[in-house]
């Protein structure tokens, strides 16, 4: 029997190669690691097959499968579909991992809140504004709110109300990159074609991500050294808009757009790169920081939103959106062996206080909690 039911959806769609499904898989990484792979189970859509290792791994599905919907309504219906999927079996507890809270439910509901980027960022994206205005206001309705910070908590409070009693503050976690052989570093940077010294951006950079402040950045870098840059990640309908940024700062024959990336090659990016530059304007988390860490890559971000919350002392913190700051301090680093080890080191430290069981432990204490107050 389902205990712990959670929506599955974004291992179904392109969500699985973002940080919804990140957050996903790790969760489900740490259960099985806590050993409640039975108590836990997945609502999922009609379409593709849940992935083969999940089953293996103990995690059930639940039997009513929910319609598959455009992005851009699913918000204003999941609440009344979801309601009458968990009308025939119900488990103890449901937990929507992103949005998806069922309409007047009769069972407990906790929600995962990443972000509120669509609210404190209203001028960027007005379409998700208004798509997710009905899921805001059901967070003051859930049993129990998960916030990835406390900068997320602390959106929650002002801008949606939400009571604070009801928000626990629940880290993220990463799981470590394997190391690399010499040959498999040689192998990947030729399949790749990546060149000989480069710094990473990781992400899709719609607007919050900030592009030109990247390209203003690495075009400071390259006046003291020979760096190129190297983009991961799919652009999506922002393709067109970030090569046409790129050639206007003259950069073109400078930087190396990837597009998607597995994990693996991510891992061996991350370590071969002089520096992960995270220039976004607001993160719910900051994931690619922590990633980068973890790998042994030096991060420099700008301060806002969580990401001081997530990488303390160990990466270079700038003032936000303070391009020339970052091109300074990020040239000493490169020009200094000694303190760029030192800030690896650091990193590695860092990131290794965050485990994707840790998350799930704390979890499912609020699981638990929620549970006993019913």
């Amino acid at each position: 029997m389902i205990r712990y039911l959670l929506d599955g959806r974004s291992l179904q769609d392109e969500s699985s190669v973002r940080g919804i499904g990140t957050y996903l898989r790790g969760l489900l990484i740490g259960y099985a690691s806590l050993g409640v792979s039975n108590d836990v189970g997945l609502l999922l859509e009609r379409g593709p097959a849940p992935h083969a290792g999940l089953v293996a791994a103990g995690f059930a599905t639940y039997p009513a499968r929910l319609r598959p919907l455009n992005r851009h309504v699913r918000p204003v219906l999941d609440p009344l579909q979801i309601r009458r999927a968990l009308a025939g079996r119900p488990p103890a507890l449901y937990h929507a991992v992103e949005y998806g809270q069922p309409l007047r439910p009769s069972i407990p509901v906790v929600v995962t809140v990443h972000d509120l980027i669509p609210f404190v960022m209203p001028g960027e994206y007005p379409w998700m504004r208004r798509e997710r205005a009905l899921p805001m206001r059901q967070f003051r309705s859930a049993d129990a709110v998960v916030a990835v910070s406390q900068s997320t908590a602390d959106d929650l409070q002002r801008i949606a109300g939400v009571d604070p009693a009801r928000i626990s503050v629940i880290a993220e976690g990463v799981s470590p990159h394997r190391p690399r052989s010499d040959d498999e570093t040689a192998s990947l940077r030729a399949r790749l074609r990546l060149p000989g010294r480069f710094v990473l951006a990781v992400g899709t950079f719609d607007p919050r991500k900030r592009i030109e402040l990247l390209a203003d950045v690495v075009r400071g870098l390259r006046r003291h050294h020979g760096v190129r840059l190297v983009i991961a990640g799919s652009q999506g309908n922002f393709a067109a808009a970030v090569a046409s940024i790129v050639a206007r700062a003259g950069l073109s024959e400078h930087v190396r757009l990837l597009g998607h990336v597995t994990d693996d090659e991510l891992g061996g990016l991350y370590q071969m790169s002089e520096c992960l530059l995270f220039t976004s304007a607001y993160e719910g988390f900051g994931l690619p920081p922590l990633e980068a860490m973890a790998a042994g890559a030096p991060v420099a971000v700008f301060d806002n939103s969580s990401l001081r919350e997530v990488v303390a002392d160990a990466a270079l913190v700038v003032e936000d959106g303070n391009a020339a700051l970052m091109v300074a301090e990020v040239s000493a680093l490169l020009a200094n062996p000694a303190e760029r080890e030192r800030r690896v080191a650091a990193g590695r430290e860092r990131a290794a206080q965050f485990t994707w069981e840790k998350t799930a432990a704390a979890t499912l204490r609020v699981y638990q909690r929620v549970l006993r107050q019913r």
